[in-house]
């Protein structure tokens, strides 16, 4: 009778969990992280002289797209119409940073100026979803392992 039992929880087991899996999962949807990605207008970097170094000298690019480090060609497939630049999120808050760093501060400037940073703080946000979503899984939690060559840096600005 015993052996009867067991036999029915190890059946029945594995069918209660299923079932309870694909009922509470029918809202939700994965989506993952390296696959996001973050669309702003080429204006958003300052004028073609400063945007330059980032986004090329056609003025063609009229859209930037912000990603992780995807390929090129899985960024082409997604976006295949022409003025599109794809600009990696650290590489574009370093251009950023400097820039900002070296724009004069004068009157003349301000608004350009607040533009640049207000950019800049999207892409650290943006950089920031990934960088605490990945470092608040285990074994990455401060409760066990850290692994300090695996964590993604933090970024710092020159506000």
């Amino acid at each position: 009778m015993l052996g009867d039992m067991n036999f029915l929880y190890r059946l029945l087991v594995p069918v209660f969990t299923l079932a309870i899996m694909s009922s509470c999962s029918s809202d939700v949807q994965i989506r993952p992280l390296m696959a996001r990605t973050l669309e702003l207008s080429a204006a958003d970097f300052g004028p073609q002289a400063l945007s330059a170094p980032l986004l090329g000298q056609t003025g063609a690019v009229s859209r930037v797209v912000v990603h992780y480090g995807l390929p090129e060609a899985h960024l082409r497939a997604r976006y295949p119409e022409a003025g599109v630049a794809f600009v990696p999120v650290v590489r574009g808050v370093k251009h950023l940073n400097r820039v900002v760093k070296e724009l004069p501060h004068d009157a003349a400037h301000t608004e350009l100026r607040a533009r640049l940073v207000a950019t800049r703080a999207r892409l650290i946000d943006f950089y920031n979803d990934r960088r605490i979503a990945f470092n608040s899984v285990p074994p990455f939690t401060g409760r066990s392992f850290m692994a300090r060559n695996a964590m993604m840096p933090a970024m710092g600005t020159t506000r």
